[in-house]
């Protein structure tokens, strides 16, 4: 998701696919741009063509970047006789965030004493930022991020309906731009993404042809007898709009963890003698299975709150979809 500078002059962009193609419509119009607080800030309003075929773009003065936060903009546009209209959001921003929490959040939301409002640095926790995110990313499976993703799905054929069925990366999806299908090793196969059945919440898609008369004719098998799994080249836009917040706290948790390691606190007393005294700390088994469950334990804590994000095939390697 584009990010924009809070009251900085930015431009927003868009490109525009017909077909699998860069295309360019015969006219093009941002019919309104809302702040995160729903007010309309500007109505049809024309952008100007980009660097590339299918590429356009509008330039927001600063006054119009001044209240931060996620903001919606709808373009609409027509190619041949059909209007289509796509919405796209962008940030305004304090700062730019390259993983899900900015520095200045950290600070707002750390409980370790050693992060303050000025130490360390925002570049020192820019650097453990990274850090978690890439960590955050490989538990879940990717990023959770708002993105537009390009990605070949080996997909399982439904030869009984005539169709395919196919678990794609990220989730949740937001809307599909284009599903190409391999047909066999010279020939594909452009799928009508309006007969797709999207299953955003588990990135799922389910593409079914007219039963009675078949449409999809996928080669299943060579001459060699050895089967062919379909593969689809799958262009989506997927993820979140805005970082869930339990994300943003299990970033901050562990920004904290890797901090502490670094100042030396990540160690825990377990035995303490002085001459023949000795005190040993321990809690019930009872209350050690309670701190479990509810994962007060930082590291236990950190992976409850991001486990509902954990991507479909990451939580159900063994499925072929969200039902197995």
């Amino acid at each position: 998701m584009d990010q924009l500078l809070l009251n900085t002059q930015d431009l927003i962009s868009i490109d525009i696919y017909y077909n699998n193609v860069l295309t360019t419509p015969t006219s093009i119009t941002i019919t309104q741009i809302t702040n995160p607080n729903g007010v309309v800030i500007l109505t049809d309003v024309i952008p100007t063509v980009g660097s590339t075929t299918g590429r356009y773009e509008y330039t927001l003065a600063a006054d119009k970047t001044s209240t931060l936060g996620v903001h919606t903009a709808i373009w609409q546009f027509v190619i041949g006789t059909t209007t289509y209209e796509h919405i796209q959001y962008f940030e305004v921003v304090s700062s730019i965030r390259t993983g899900y929490v900015t520095p200045y959040e950290i600070r707002q939301k750390s409980v370790y004493s050693k992060i303050t409002d000025t130490d360390p640095t925002d570049e020192i926790l820019q650097k453990y930022i990274d850090r978690s995110t890439s960590i955050i990313d490989t538990y879940l499976g990717d990023s959770i991020g708002y993105a537009i993703y390009t990605e070949k799905r080996r997909c399982v054929l439904d030869k009984v309906h005539n169709g395919i069925h196919a678990q794609l990366s990220h989730r949740p999806i937001i809307s599909l731009t284009s599903v190409q299908l391999d047909q066999g090793p010279s020939n594909t196969l452009d799928l009508d993404v309006d007969y797709i059945r999207i299953n955003n919440e588990a990135g799922y898609i389910e593409y079914f042809s007219d039963i009675s008369v078949p449409t999809l004719r996928i080669c299943t098998f060579d001459p060699s007898a050895s089967q062919i799994i379909p593969v689809a080249t799958v262009v989506y836009t997927a993820g979140y709009v805005t970082i869930p917040d339990r994300v943003k706290t299990a970033t901050v948790m562990m920004v904290e963890e890797l901090y502490k390691e670094t100042e030396g606190d990540d160690k825990q007393l377990q035995r303490f003698t002085i001459d023949n005294i000795t005190e040993v700390y321990e809690t019930s088994k009872a209350e050690d299975n309670a701190i479990t469950e509810l994962g007060l334990k930082n590291a236990r804590a950190i992976t409850k709150l991001l486990s509902p994000y954990r991507q479909s095939y990451k939580r159900f390697p063994f499925a072929l979809g969200p039902l197995g």
